[in-house]
């Protein structure tokens, strides 16, 4: 009599333990939903701001700040349209294709972004600028370092928590967007209290080279798993590939680590 009634206890154990790890994974896909709005609201406004004070100050670090939000904004979107309807009306192969292609994009996003920062922070090195309204740029970049300090953490956690290299790397472009931030202040006090005026510069390439490497090491792992990025179909019908043993992507199978 006890052999049954353990073997129905644990039946009824484990369908529990499965509805749990079902609740937890749709709220956790919920959570990067919302995390993916504030991110899209704050990139936008900070791209505002920073392509306004990239003019005025001419900083390499401020104009390196204005694209990664760009990159941020965009890379908000895909993450967006990629939980759009996960857990409930969306199927999971169809959101695993969106994964791929999030990740890839902003992959290749960093990619751009690591090579037109470096460019104009080289140019600057050898033309030997200064940036202008230093008070103007401590005022503005204090208050967007703590903010993109606290959203790329908790959306890095959010990521690695549902599996989520897209999040991750959305994450990774906010923290990318505090340090070039705290860069900005640095080179801004640097520069008004010595004579050192190629921090600013420096800083800004030294996190876009950091992004751009990322890209590249990403979209060439995936390439070598067999997702062909590069083809018109991958963009267009989301061609899967194959995953690579131990890559599980599957956010659904990881919700419980929230």
């Amino acid at each position: 009599m006890c052999a049954p009634n353990l073997g129905l206890r644990a039946r009824v154990a484990k369908r529990r333990r499965g509805c749990l790890e079902s609740c937890t994974a749709r709220s956790g896909l919920r959570l990067a939903y919302e995390l993916s709005i504030v991110s899209l609201v704050a990139a936008g406004m900070a791209l505002v701001m920073g392509g306004v004070s990239a003019y005025q100050s001419q900083s390499a670090t401020a104009l390196g700040y204005t694209l990664e939000n760009g990159v941020d904004f965009l890379g908000s979107v895909l993450v967006l349209w990629r939980f759009s309807g996960g857990g409930d009306s969306v199927p999971k192969d169809v959101l695993e294709s969106r994964e791929r292609r999030a990740d890839a994009g902003i992959s290749a996003m960093f990619v751009v972004l690591a090579c037109v920062v470096t460019y104009d922070a080289t140019k600057e090195l050898i033309a030997h600028d200064r940036d202008k309204d230093l008070v103007e740029l401590i005022a503005l970049y204090t208050p967007s370092m703590a903010m993109f300090l606290a959203l790329g953490g908790a959306k890095i956690h959010v990521g690695k928590a549902i599996r989520s290299p897209a999040l991750t790397k959305d994450g990774m472009c906010s923290l990318a967007g505090a340090v070039m931030s705290a860069g900005v202040l640095v080179s801004a006090v640097l520069e008004d209290t010595t004579d050192i005026w190629w921090a600013d510069s420096l800083v800004a390439i030294i996190v876009a080279t950091g992004l751009g490497i990322k890209g590249i090491v990403s979209l060439a792992k995936d390439a070598r798993n067999g997702v062909e990025w590069w083809t018109r179909d991958f963009w267009v019908r989301g061609a899967a590939g194959k995953v690579a043993p131990g890559d599980d992507r599957d956010p659904l199978l990881a919700g419980a680590a929230l």
